[in-house]
């Protein structure tokens, strides 16, 4: 018996849909995980254990948020730690500040490197690596930060804490949760991309570190291969997960605690440069989880418009059975719209100092979920190309994970 071809299109066209709610259901479900079993979670007691640890923090030129963030990474309530600030020149402005702290910390416990320019590697990780050389086997623990997050008390200790359970813990990471300015729409979207992405972080399968809120072991560091494979990286986090999950087999830890609040200020020209290099560093860092992220995108946007369009034909032609299709438009919107209220609930309660700044882009995360996600998978699709990745004036070339070359740089 020979089948219809517009059978066959029915079809595969209803599976496309099924998968598309499936996959929703799916990501309600890790959304879920997110907004009520993480804030569970952070609640519970930190350990009693504090091992030395000396925070690394790379930085470059001084923006508003910039003297706000470092002056709260100098309050922790951990006793037992110290500060590396690493940047790329003694010219740099942020040296006036750096200096300032140096001279009111007095007891040592805040120090600055000069790394100079990198040659065949990124600038971030030549400065960190710079940083690391600085320390002793006396610092037991080596915590990497960014200068654009601003953490809370406690966030070294709860960063430490995974590390005390016991060797088969490699790592242990926070996240970061932009908060919209409201100053242009591009902040608001890039909250709640941001969002999608912090909500898969948890179980230890999927888990990977963040740049701006990590730590390891100072022996572990070397013993995984973490330092080999720095001589030649772009990514300072995705070159470290490879090293703990793949090379030493040992697990990540996601510490909710760490999520940091960091603030949004781009403009829809910069968002897409930034969003773009994001994805093409992960499309050569980490394949798997680029083609995951390509593959739900586009899942999705033909799933909708499909479903769209064909609602719209049923419609127009008085067809019987249009509201099938109408009922997969209104369904996919709803369960993204859920997903979206989830992950601004778990925003909320992990970062309860800041529900007003989260508060505003409400509309974004519920009602503009949908639209949102065709953004993404449009800055999904633009990174399959080019291998070239501009980053802080200085532009770049990755061959791979542990091979990069810098091509250019703005002096200006």
């Amino acid at each position: 018996m020979q089948v219809k071809p517009y059978l066959i299109t029915d079809i595969v066209i209803t599976i496309f849909w099924a998968a598309e709610i499936i996959l929703q259901i799916w990501g309600i479900r890790v959304a879920q995980f997110f907004s009520m079993r993480m804030p569970r979670v952070a609640a519970q007691p930190l350990s009693a254990s504090r091992p030395a640890v000396a925070v690394i923090l790379p930085v470059k030129g001084v923006d508003a948020c910039t003297q706000g963030n470092i002056e709260a990474l100098c309050r922790q309530n951990y006793p037992n730690y110290r500060l590396i600030f690493c940047v790329e020149s003694a010219e740099d402005p942020i040296i006036h500040l750096l200096e300032r702290i140096v001279r009111d910390g007095g007891d040592g416990r805040v120090k600055v490197v000069v790394a100079g320019e990198a040659v065949n590697r990124g600038q971030k990780v030549h400065n960190q690596l710079a940083a690391v050389a600085a320390t002793t086997q006396q610092d037991e623990i080596l915590a990497f930060m960014d200068a654009d997050a601003r953490p809370t008390p406690n966030w070294l200790h709860a960063l430490v804490t995974p590390l005390t359970y016991g060797p088969h813990i490699g790592a242990s990471t926070g996240y970061r949760f932009y908060l919209p300015t409201g100053a242009s729409s591009a902040n608001d979207t890039l909250c709640v991309i941001n969002s999608l992405v912090g909500s898969l972080l948890g179980p230890y399968r999927r888990t990977m570190v963040w740049g701006g809120s990590m730590a390891m072991r100072r022996k572990d560091f070397f013993d995984y291969g973490v330092h080999d494979v720095w001589q030649g990286a772009l990514s300072d986090d995705y070159a470290l997960s490879y090293c703990v999950r793949r090379r030493a087999r040992t697990w990540i830890h996601f510490v909710p605690q760490c999520l940091v609040a960091s603030t949004a200020s781009y403009n829809w020209h910069s968002l897409n440069e930034f969003a773009v290099r994001q994805y093409r560093i992960t499309r050569i860092c980490a394949p798997r989880v680029w083609l995951a992220a390509l593959a739900g995108s586009l899942l999705f946007v033909f799933a909708l418009l499909s479903a769209v369009v064909i609602s719209i034909e049923a419609v127009y032609f008085h067809r019987a059975d249009s509201w099938i299709p109408i009922g997969v438009c209104v369904l996919i919107y709803l369960l993204t719209c859920m997903r979206g209220y989830m992950l601004l609930r778990g925003g909320r309660r992990l970062l309860p100092d800041h529900q007003r700044e989260l508060r505003r882009a409400r509309n974004y995360f519920i009602l503009g979920m949908p639209l949102i996600q065709f953004v993404n998978a449009f800055f999904v699709v633009r990174s399959a190309l080019g291998r070239t990745v501009t980053w802080r004036g200085i532009e770049y070339r990755m061959d791979g994970l542990d091979s990069t070359h810098i091509i250019s740089r703005n002096k200006s």
